[in-house]
């Protein structure tokens, strides 16, 4: 189980490099990050705050709050097709 540690914090850590190189390549690298979290946050606030009337619920803890922030959109797609094909 420790090796399955490293390898999805060496995931993790590739991933968040090619969102900063991706921001980088846009020449707006803070309004691309900024944008990208509050669409990010918006959408995980959505899911969250709709799921008395979808019955499918995000809670709101500092990893999905930093993923969605991190990575914005794809983070939260991410994290819900997570939780319905592992049942998290």
């Amino acid at each position: 189980m420790e090796y399955f540690n490293y390898i999805v914090i060496g995931f993790l850590c590739i991933a968040v490099l090619t969102v900063l190189v991706f921001a980088l390549r846009t020449k707006k690298f803070f309004k691309t990050l900024l944008t990208s979290a509050i669409i990010g946050e918006s959408v995980l606030l959505i899911l969250h705050f709709t799921s008395s009337f979808t019955a499918f619920s995000i809670e709101l803890t500092p990893f999905t709050l930093g993923t969605s922030g991190i990575f914005g959109l794809p983070g939260v797609l991410a994290i819900t097709i997570c939780k319905i094909i592992f049942k998290l």
